[in-house]
């Protein structure tokens, strides 16, 4: 029973902050205006609702040193928070390298996740703990408050990393809620047809298109915006 439960709460609570309809909810105004600048590896220079991500790219990998200078100099033109803060002595970047390489899910995703969820990676100053105990909206069911089991940045960034591997695994073995290539409804509604793993996870994460406003639009926007940079500060390979 126990792990049902567990399960339940990870399967419900995917995503709470961005799954909202409305376009309020994401406090980066930044990251609401469509991002162009130029090709980005593993996301498509135009939003394609059944190609938010690549599976490639979704699985990738990136190290700590790196997943550091992306925190110390972010695509916000400003120092994140998360560059100095510690989870029980811990740095941030550490453990987001840890989490994501145990799920085999690559860092930038889980960064990805933090900004689309809760505005995380570019605030500079430390938020509410309130915002940091629902930092990938892990646990986190729409309509109701967060489960105890996920509060705080590490174990957020283990769920987080965790539900995005689960649901990825699921369309690759056909169990999942969403799978690619196969059509569903999602809650704006829109019919989406994942044309990879990568997609059917995010859309089972937040089953939310949001053009312009949030949702997986602003997955694929801030996605192509981190990897871009990465890719020009050098942190992550480029394809020429």
């Amino acid at each position: 029973m126990a792990k049902l439960l567990v399960l339940a709460a990870l399967v419900l609570g995917a995503c709470a902050l961005d799954s909202e309809p409305e376009p309020g909810e994401h406090e980066e105004a930044a990251d609401l205006e469509p991002f162009d600048d130029g090709k980005a590896d593993g996301v498509s220079a135009t939003f394609n609702q059944n190609n938010v991500v690549d599976d490639a790219l979704f699985t990738g990998d990136m190290d700590v040193a790196d997943v550091q200078a992306f925190l110390e100099d972010t695509p916000y033109g400003t120092r994140s928070w998360l560059a100095s803060y510690k989870i029980n002595g811990v740095p941030a970047s550490q453990r987001i390298v840890d989490a994501a390489r145990a799920e085999r899910i690559h860092p930038l995703m889980l960064l990805v996740r933090m900004q689309v969820e809760a505005s995380l990676v570019s605030k500079t100053a430390t938020p509410s703990q309130t915002r940091i105990n629902a930092a990938l909206g892990c646990g986190c069911p729409d309509g109701g408050g967060c489960s105890a089991a996920y509060r705080g940045l590490d174990a957020q960034l283990t769920c987080g990393a965790h539900v995005l591997r689960r649901w990825y695994d699921g369309s690759s073995e056909g169990t999942g809620q969403w799978k690619k290539g196969q059509a569903r409804r999602t809650l704006d509604p829109r019919t989406v047809t994942p044309a990879n793993h990568a997609t059917a996870s995010l859309y089972a994460y937040t089953p939310w298109v949001l053009v312009g406003r949030g949702g997986n639009w602003l997955v694929w926007n801030v996605s192509k915006k981190y990897v871009k940079y990465a890719e020009d500060q050098g942190l992550i390979p480029s394809t020429p």
